[in-house]
C-alpha cells in the first residue's frame, strides 16, 4: 500500500488538480470538459494532430450549448475553456498529472501500449483510468507496476451530459482508489456506480445489449417499425427508468406477477449468441449509421452538426429533469439485497 492509500478518500479527490485525458475525440473531449468544468485542469493529448486541434473548438461548441439552454452560465463556460490545454507530446502531458483518464480506441494492443507508456512517463502515485467499454482492465494494464491504482471509469455517449460513469474496480484497483475517483465524479455532478469487480461489458452495456438485440430480432419478424420500436421504448420503458429503475419498478408492479410474464414470454425472445444478423448484414454492406450516412435510419442529407447540438439540447434537458427526480427518489434504505452470485 502506498503512503497516498492511507489518505481518507476525500482527501486525497481534493488533491487531484492537474487531469490528463488521452485521446482527444469523440469520448475524450467531453470528459475533459466534465473535469474542466469542476475547477481542474486539463491537459488533453492526441497522437492525431488534427483530431487535438479541433478538440478545443468541439469543447466551446458543447459549452456553448449547454449556455443557450440555461444550464450554465457563461462565466462558467470561459472558465473551463481557461482550464484546458492541449499538448502535442505524451511525456509532457501527462508529467505533472494527478489523474490520468485514457479515451483511446477500444483496442487492447492500443491501451495496453497506452498504459505502458503512462508507467513510464506518469508520476509513480498518478490514479490512472481506462474508459474502455469492457476490455479486461487486468489485460490492458499489465505493464502497469502499481496496478492498485488502476481502474475503470466508463462513460456513456456524449459524456459531458450523460449522469452514468461506471467506477470498474480492476483485481488489484485499492478501495482507497475507488472511493477517491468516486468522489471525484461527484464533484463533478456526474452519477457514478461502483463495480465491484469485472465483468463483460460491466452493468449500463449488459442490459442496453440484451434490450438492443431483442430490439433488431423484432424488427426483422416484421413486429414494427423501427421508428415505433424506437417510439415503444421512449414513450413507455424508457419514460419510466430514470424514476423507478428496474428493480424498484418491477417491486411495485409484483414479483409474482413479473414471474407469469417470464414464464410465457422467456422462450419466445431471442436467444442468440452471435451478432445479431440484422447489425451483420448492415455492416457488411457499409452501412454502419451516423458516420457513414445510413443505418437502419437513412441519415444521408442531415445536417449532423445541427442534429447533434438538436440532441445534446434535449439531452441537457432530461438531465435537468433526471437531477431533480433523482434527488427525490432514491431508493428505500430497507431495501432486501439479495448479493449471492450465480457464478459460484
Amino acid at each position: 500500500m502506498t503512503e497516498r492509500d492511507h489518505a481518507a478518500p476525500s482527501e486525497r479527490e481534493s488533491a487531484i488538480q492537474q487531469v490528463t485525458v488521452v485521446g482527444a475525440g469523440r469520448m475524450g473531449h467531453g470528459i475533459a470538459l466534465v473535469y474542466a468544468l469542476d475547477g481542474r485542469d486539463v491537459t488533453l493529448f492526441d497522437v492525431d494532430d488534427e483530431v487535438l486541434d479541433a478538440a478545443p473548438e468541439r469543447v466551446d461548441g458543447a459549452l456553448s450549448t449547454m449556455v443557450n439552454g440555461g444550464h450554465i452560465e457563461r462565466d462558467a463556460a470561459d472558465a473551463a475553456l481557461s482550464n484546458l490545454t492541449t499538448e502535442s507530446t505524451f511525456e509532457a502531458a501527462v508529467a505533472d498529472a494527478d489523474f490520468v483518464t485514457e479515451a483511446v480506441a477500444e483496442d487492447l494492443a492500443v491501451k495496453q501500449s497506452v498504459f505502458a507508456d503512462l508507467d513510464a512517463h506518469a508520476p509513480a502515485d498518478a490514479l490512472l483510468a481506462t474508459n474502455t467499454s469492457g476490455l479486461s482492465i487486468a489485460e490492458m494494464t499489465r505493464d502497469v507496476d502499481d496496478t492498485g491504482r488502476v481502474l475503470g471509469t466508463h462513460w456513456f455517449n456524449p459524456p459531458h451530459i450523460v449522469p452514468l460513469v461506471e467506477v470498474v474496480k480492476g483485481p488489484e484497483t485499492t478501495d482507497a482508489v475507488a472511493g477517491t475517483v468516486r468522489e471525484l465524479l461527484d464533484s463533478a455532478g456526474k452519477t457514478p456506480v461502483v463495480l465491484e469487480r469485472e465483468i463483460p461489458g460491466f452493468v449500463g452495456n449488459r442490459i442496453q445489449a440484451a434490450m438492443t438485440y431483442e430490439a433488431y430480432s423484432l424488427l426483422a419478424r416484421g413486429v414494427a417499425s423501427a421508428a415505433d420500436i424506437d417510439r415503444a421504448v421512449k414513450a413507455g420503458f424508457g419514460f419510466r427508468l430514470p424514476v423507478m429503475g428496474i428493480f424498484e419498478k418491477v417491486d411495485q408492479s409484483g414479483l409474482d406477477v413479473h414471474r407469469e410474464v417470464e414464464r410465457s414470454l422467456m422462450a419466445d425472445l431471442d436467444r442468440g449468441t452471435d451478432p445479431n444478423p440484422v447489425v451483420s448484414e448492415l455492416v457488411e454492406r457499409g452501412e454502419t449509421g451516423w458516420e457513414s450516412g445510413k443505418g437502419v435510419y437513412d441519415w444521408t442529407g442531415v445536417d449532423r452538426e445541427a442534429a447533434e447540438r438538436e440532441r445534446d439540447a434535449a439531452l441537457l434537458a432530461l438531465r435537468s429533469l433526471y437531477e431533480d427526480v433523482d434527488a427525490e427518489s432514491a431508493p428505500p434504505a430497507n431495501y432486501v439485497a439479495h448479493t449471492q452470485s450465480t457464478d459460484e
